[in-house]
């Protein structure tokens, strides 16, 4: 699969239902999110692009203060074993389980977290 199909295929899943699509390796089953033509892993070219559940675990978060604004900031873990940086809607707890989306604003994408 080359870059430009999976940088299209992404683009599908999201504009579709705000889905995070990831990619899995048919070889070795790694997933990863971020769009890459071959598996980090193991280094097969033979991949595919899947749209994620969004159900996943607070891995690790902190609170970011500027100019008046609270922001929670972290990692989830989803289900699908890969590990994504997002945004919190509510204050969370390392194993809260959460449910993730994309969202654009503008011309770029932001990936959100809420609390299930």
């Amino acid at each position: 699969m080359k870059l430009e199909e999976i940088y299209a295929k992404y683009d599908e899943i999201i504009r579709k239902d705000s889905s995070l699509p990831y990619v899995r390796c048919k070889d070795c089953n790694y997933t990863f999110f971020y769009a890459r033509h071959f598996c980090p892993k193991c280094g097969s070219r033979n991949i595919e692009v899947l749209k994620s559940s969004g159900i996943g675990k607070v891995f690790s978060w902190t609170k970011i203060y500027r100019k008046g604004e609270t922001w929670i900031y972290g990692i989830v873990e989803l289900e699908e074993g890969f590990r994504v940086y997002c945004n919190f809607t509510d204050d969370v707890k390392i194993g809260d389980k959460v449910k993730v989306k994309i969202v654009r604003n503008d011309k770029y994408y932001s990936i959100l977290a809420s609390q299930v």
